[in-house]
């Protein structure tokens, strides 16, 4: 009937936001500790895995990504976008950065253009730029902060 709907589409939305939100919080790439339960816990990860396997490479494309992940470019775009509000560029992007995050806090002798191209970068400035715009400070600024 019409009030069970209703109730099954807010518990749907209502999933949806409480994945979008931890999503966006957890500054690790490596959510191994969490039990995938749901359909799409279970494609967050394979997409996560398939950035994280591509993650120094600068010439990984949406276009690959789609490819890698068994979707058209569109249809990973809505998948992403509904599940983590970020297009599947933004989505890539994010994970580098998480990833540059967690290798300036355990850096040691790297230098922040090391890291940089190790995420898949290809320019230090612009990788900067990102990394400000996300964390809101320069990558050293960062790197000194948490050490």
């Amino acid at each position: 009937d019409a009030a069970e709907l209703q109730v099954r589409v807010r518990n749907l939305i209502e999933q949806r936001r409480k994945l979008r939100e931890r999503f966006s919080r957890e500054i690790t790439l490596q959510p191994k500790d969490i039990a995938i339960s749901t359909y799409d816990e279970n494609f967050l990860q394979r997409a996560m895995d398939t950035v994280e396997t591509h993650i120094s490479d600068p010439e990984f494309s949406t276009e690959s990504f789609s490819k890698e992940v068994g979707m058209s470019r569109m249809q990973l775009n809505r998948k992403l976008q509904a599940l983590t509000d970020q297009a599947t560029a933004e989505f890539v992007r994010s994970m580098r950065l998480k990833r540059a995050a967690q290798l300036l806090t355990q850096k040691g002798s790297t230098t922040v253009v090391e890291i940089a191209y190790e995420v898949g970068f290809n320019s230090p400035s612009h990788f900067a730029k990102c990394f400000r715009e996300q964390f809101d400070q320069l990558p050293s600024e960062y790197a000194s902060q948490q050490n």
